[in-house]
């Protein structure tokens, strides 16, 4: 099992670089940076820090979204930091979270995102494209960079099975029969594209907090859990929530501060609380017990065939601990 970080360059230049170094030295093999400009630094200064920080590990926005930048300007970044490393770079591509929100959008939908997937895609390869009905040159020094999508629904992880590199999939220790059912989904999507369904790679990012008790690690999760309300934008999301919740979910997302997107005791945790769905959310996407359960857990995710757990950090209330952790129940294994 490999192990990755997510970390983000908020406030604190010292402390993000101090978790990418602290996973650097304790051997994670994947860093990643969100991008999420209305609330925090830039996406590919970020990964260039983060590069040096961690000289052997994979480097991947995690995830990155269309309709911020012209696909040209993402393939030539993305391109100019795989050359910059020697090769470490692949891209984490999605609908749109905190990104889209910011620019008043809704997130891609399949078809945007298919265009957004085979324009970087070209671009990547050093070939032309078309992006808005214009014709758009190839790159100078274009670089093979691996695109991994962030799938959640069926059309997604068709699209995941089918064309992508690599899958991003959210999991949490209380639905792993869910993610059981997703992987399917893409390896059949990809055996019916006539591809390997063993040669997409599969990342799963998770909210993990490592304590010898569940509250402890929750209470460390509170910016995370809320996110989770994020996730049921869609009808087909909405109408798996039990009806007690549906209102007050709804609330939240029209009231979420994108500026504070994933802010440690920010304005999104305390209308969660407000709003009382903390223990609900908290139900996905969440890892949070002692080291012998993560010890557990990732064996579990590795017979699925998960190869790269991702821990993620800017939420985090104590995110060094999360790292230490989740190290030391991988020695465990």
């Amino acid at each position: 099992m490999k192990l990755g970080i997510c970390s983000l360059w908020g406030t604190d230049l010292s402390a993000f670089r101090t978790e990418i170094r602290l996973a650097s030295n304790l051997g994670y093999e994947l860093v990643t940076v969100g991008d999420s400009p209305a609330g925090w630094h830039d996406l590919y200064v970020s990964l260039t820090l983060a590069s040096m920080d961690a000289p052997e590990a994979q480097l991947a926005p995690l995830v990155t979204s269309p309709f911020l930048r012209h696909p040209i300007a993402s393939a030539n970044a993305l391109a100019t930091l795989d050359e910059l490393t020697g090769g470490r770079v692949a891209l984490g591509l999605a609908t749109g979270g905190s990104t889209v929100m910011a620019i008043g959008r809704a997130p891609a939908n399949q078809d945007e995102i298919r265009q957004e997937f085979a324009a970087l895609r070209a671009l990547l390869n050093g070939t032309s494209t078309n992006w808005d009905d214009r014709p758009v040159k190839p790159l100078r020094f274009p670089r093979p960079v691996p695109i991994y999508y962030s799938a959640f629904g069926p059309k997604a992880l068709q699209l995941a099975g089918e064309q992508a590199d690599g899958v991003i999939l959210f999991a949490g220790q209380s639905d792993m029969d869910g993610l059981a059912v997703r992987i399917a989904a893409v390896r059949t999507a990809a055996i019916a594209a006539g591809r390997d369904p063993d040669a997409v790679d599969i990342w799963a990012v998770s909210y993990v907090s490592v304590r010898s008790k569940r509250e402890e690690a929750l209470a460390d999760l509170e910016a995370f859990i809320a996110v989770n309300a994020m996730a049921f934008r869609t009808p087909e999301a909405m109408a798996r929530v039990p009806e007690e919740f549906r209102g007050r979910i709804l609330e939240f997302q029209s009231r979420y501060d994108p500026t504070e997107h994933v802010v440690v005791g920010g304005r999104n945790v305390a209308l969660m609380k407000e709003l009382g769905l903390r223990d609900f959310l908290a139900r996905f996407d969440t890892f949070a017990g002692s080291e012998a359960e993560a010890t557990a857990w990732m064996s579990e995710l590795e017979t699925l065939g998960v190869s790269t757990l991702i821990a993620a950090l800017p939420g985090h209330a104590d995110p060094l601990s999360a790292i230490k952790g989740l190290a030391a129940a991988r020695n465990a294994l």
